[in-house]
């Protein structure tokens, strides 16, 4: 037998001994999961099949599961939460989930649910935390919900809450918006392009081919923040007048401002993409007013607005360092609009403070921190400026 031979079977005699040695342990004993049953509604929908708005709670019944798929006992409460657009509602660990449900050997009585608004496909998630536990954990099945429209990404969760201003009710989440809240009369239009993203309004147009005019409401509008050039799926460029099909993204604020992050933009138009500035909707005229009843400027967040027979204010150092100019529209250069126009205009705000400005046009932008609160008019060319 060759030296060769003589190796391989050692190696052969080598792993037979290892194969042979097992170590059997015993079956775990615990509660490893947690069935959740789906009560109420009966009908879940499906994909294509989405659930009635009206649906706004469910019913559960939760059972302890061993090991070996057996009904387990368990005595106690079980926190509930929902989880829909990638995360789940209220985030895991805080301080009170959704709801708890008890179990007594191991069953819950029938439990009814209340939901928050939920968006596209949901599942109760039910967990046991508590300490000394397997911390088994449990999901319903699918209900299927419709997706969002860019109105519940901007609507505060209450006009009237401390941070209404710079809080969206599904901020983190993963959102697809593909379509209108007004039906087949309604469009996604274009408003605005930058050097790092678009402004998009949801839009109520005259017909069902989209023609203008085309009117938006409070909350209709979104910043779609694309770091760079914004562009299509198809690599094309996306310009303001056009219509998209949607979006899909991650849900951000930054100082108060709603943005949809790490997007994708769809445009299922053939090239050339038709592109009329007529669809886009007409600017909102801010009042004085607002200056005190401050929630109309997130109702016109990321939408066009419009300051009729302002007044330039004295030039200050937000000239010189964000080059913000600002705007007196009735309520003194004490509580002014900021305006920004480097870039976009040859206009010099400084050889024109104290002087009327008849009509300014553009997308506002705020920055809210706290009790900081700041409104910024970008306008998109030198036609947004009439003097």
């Amino acid at each position: 037998m060759t030296r060769a031979v003589h190796a391989l079977f050692a190696i052969l005699v080598g792993l037979t001994s290892w194969v042979g040695c097992v170590e059997h342990l015993p079956p775990l004993d615990e509660i490893t999961s947690l069935r959740v049953e789906l009560l109420m509604p009966t009908d879940p929908g499906a994909a294509d099949r989405r659930l009635a708005g009206t649906v706004t709670s469910a019913q559960i019944q939760v059972s302890a599961i061993d090991s070996r798929g057996q009904p387990a006992d368990l005595d106690g409460p079980v926190k509930v939460y929902v989880q829909f657009l990638g995360t789940l509602t209220p985030e895991l660990g805080a301080a009170a989930p959704l709801t708890t449900v008890m179990l007594t050997d191991g069953v819950s009585a029938p439990t009814t649910v209340n939901l928050p608004p939920v968006f596209g496909p949901t599942v109760l998630w039910v967990e046991d935390d508590r300490d000394g536990g397997t911390y088994p954990t449990g999901t319903s099945p699918i209900l299927w919900f419709r997706d969002p429209f860019i109105s519940d990404i901007s609507t505060p969760e209450d006009e009237m809450a401390l941070d209404a201003l710079e809080s969206s009710p599904l901020e983190l989440k993963q959102v697809t918006v593909s379509g209108s809240r007004h039906g087949a009369l309604g469009r996604l239009v274009v408003t605005g392009t930058y050097a790092q993203g678009y402004s998009l309004s949801d839009v109520l147009c005259a017909d069902i081919n989209g023609t203008p005019p085309c009117t938006a409401g409070p909350y209709d509008h979104i910043l779609i923040f694309s770091f760079s050039r914004p562009k299509d799926e198809q690599g094309r460029a996306i310009n303001a007048g056009q219509f998209t099909n949607g979006f899909a993204g991650g849900v951000q604020e930054f100082n108060g401002l709603t943005e949809i992050g790490f997007p994708q933009s769809f445009v299922e138009e053939p090239t050339p993409v038709s592109v009329d500035e007529a669809r886009i909707p007409a600017p909102v005229v801010i009042q004085s007013s607002w200056l005190t009843n401050i929630i109309e400027f997130e109702k016109n967040e990321t939408g066009l607005v419009q300051i009729n027979n302002g007044t330039v204010c004295p030039i200050d150092d937000d000239y010189a360092t964000y080059k913000q100019w600002k705007v007196d529209v009735g309520s003194g250069c004490g509580r002014p609009i900021n305006v920004i126009t480097t870039g976009v205009s040859e206009f010099d705000p400084t050889t024109h403070e104290g002087m009327p400005i008849t009509r300014v046009v553009g997308v506002l932008r705020p920055v809210n921190i706290g009790t900081f609160n700041v409104w910024i008019i970008y306008p998109r060319t030198g036609a947004d400026l009439t003097l």
